[in-house]
């Protein structure tokens, strides 16, 4: 994609981020999670749940005229990786993904820890990444989860 710029978020980005978050999980992952699972998935979010990321310093975007994806990170650990449906399979992943894992090895650690999604893990293989573990993700009391796989690679 020409002209992607890698920029730290800032929190005037929060309604743009939701709204890639929003579209990324209705448009990619729908071949692997139900209508139930990703509505639990985007219940409760909204642009106020990025902000203590951003502010924090940990959330980084990639945008072309608009936002096409974005990173997040906590301590060793990427915590999202969203790409806008439309702009996946075109590199974006991998770079907001390395953009990450240098962020987190700057940081001092040695590994790097991840949990992902169905729709996500032959992506994050691709990227070096090894299955540790399985596990759900829920929401809240939902009695509705998703199933996840957790993944770890070296720095």
């Amino acid at each position: 994609m020409k002209n992607l710029l890698i920029r730290p978020a800032t929190q005037e980005d929060a309604e743009s981020i939701f709204r890639v978050h929003k579209n990324s999980v209705e448009n990619l992952c729908s071949a692997d999670y139900g209508p139930e699972q990703i509505a639990m998935w985007l219940d409760g979010r909204s642009p106020e749940t990025y902000r203590p990321a951003i502010a924090a310093g940990n959330l980084w975007l990639a945008c072309s005229d608009t936002l096409q994806g974005f990173v997040e990170i906590d301590g060793n650990e990427v915590s999202k990786l969203f790409i806008r449906g439309e702009a996946a399979g075109r590199g974006l992943g991998a770079r907001l993904l390395a953009e990450a894992l240098q962020r987190i090895a700057a940081a001092g650690h040695g590994r790097a820890y991840l949990e992902a999604t169905l729709t996500a893990e032959k992506f994050y293989a691709a990227q070096g990444f090894r299955k540790i573990g399985e596990g759900t993700f829920s929401r809240g009391n939902s009695p509705v989860s998703i199933e996840i796989i957790k993944m770890e690679r070296g720095l």
